[in-house]
């Protein structure tokens, strides 16, 4: 299948998009040899990693609020809450991690001393929690102060449900088995497999992550095949002045005399940008 400029020119600015480590020529060039469903796999393991802006509910499971700590650092928690309810930008508050390492091409090395991790939030993508530092103060580079305590929570564009609280011995990770995991990562997966778990019958099978040989999970993996798969059915209609049109009759929005849109994505929000009018027609939400 032929790829269209449009297609190519969406296809290109998300291998620039994706942040790489090394960040180079080489990188850059590895990205961009990738089909646009291959890349958008990778870009959804960056990309999920963030919380796109919106109010949500606020939800506090007991395992958070029973935590000592829940009380300590109620200060921290409750400014955080509220730009939670608010739906202001928590990407101060995330890891800093997501500036720099989207992407390394090491992942996909051969032999067993590949770390297939390496660009990847591995509780994100086996558990789905995002985890947010609870700084009060912002640093002079646009983030919010470390803190040694953070937040596990479970976000849905609707809602913010508070997991519980973990010191940074959370994301120790033993690789030999003979080593013990660490307190509190024992405990986060307990609370992951009740989680996965509550409400079933006795002896029911559950499978609670899918994730690829390549660390990658699976859900984002499909939803990467079906992106490609939308924007490939829809791109050749783009062509027709009259399918375009209709795009901003039933937005409710004046269709300017010559529209121009291309292909972008908000966060993990698929659709088509008309960048002189500022109007996004989203076909596909993200996950939150």
């Amino acid at each position: 299948m032929v790829e269209s400029k449009r297609i190519k020119k969406f296809r290109l600015s998300i291998a620039k998009t994706i942040p790489k480590f090394p960040n180079d020529k080489a990188s850059l060039q590895f990205l961009e040899a990738k089909s646009l469903a291959s890349l958008l796999v990778d870009y959804a393991n960056w990309a999920s990693r963030y919380v796109t802006p919106r109010p949500r509910r606020v939800h506090v499971a007991p395992t958070a609020l029973s935590d000592r700590r829940w009380r300590s650092l109620s200060t921290e928690i409750t400014a955080f809450l509220d730009k939670v309810k608010r739906g202001e930008e928590l990407t101060p508050h995330l890891s800093l991690d997501l500036r720099t390492r989207g992407f390394t091409p090491a992942i996909s090395g051969l032999g067993p001393d590949v770390n297939r991790w390496a660009d990847k939030d591995m509780l994100l993508n086996g558990m789905g929690y995002h985890h947010f530092h609870l700084g009060l103060t912002m640093e002079p580079a646009g983030h919010a102060k470390r803190t040694d305590d953070v937040l596990f929570a479970a976000v849905t564009r609707e809602q913010f449900e508070d997991i519980a609280l973990f010191d940074h011995s959370v994301f120790e990770m033993n690789r030999t088995p003979t080593k013990v995991m660490s307190t509190e990562r024992k405990r986060l997966w307990d609370i992951f497999r009740e989680r996965s778990t509550r409400d079933l019958p006795s002896g029911s099978a559950v499978i609670m992550s899918g994730i690829a040989t390549s660390g990658h999970a699976l859900h984002f993996s499909r939803m990467a095949d079906h992106y490609a798969q939308v924007v490939s059915e829809i791109d050749p209609k783009l062509d027709d002045p009259s399918f375009v049109r209709d795009l901003y009759k039933k937005a409710g929005v004046p269709a300017p005399p010559k529209p121009k849109v291309c292909w972008h994505l908000h966060f993990m929000d698929l659709g088509l940008l008309d960048e002189a009018q500022g109007v996004f027609f989203v076909f596909r939400d993200g996950p939150n």
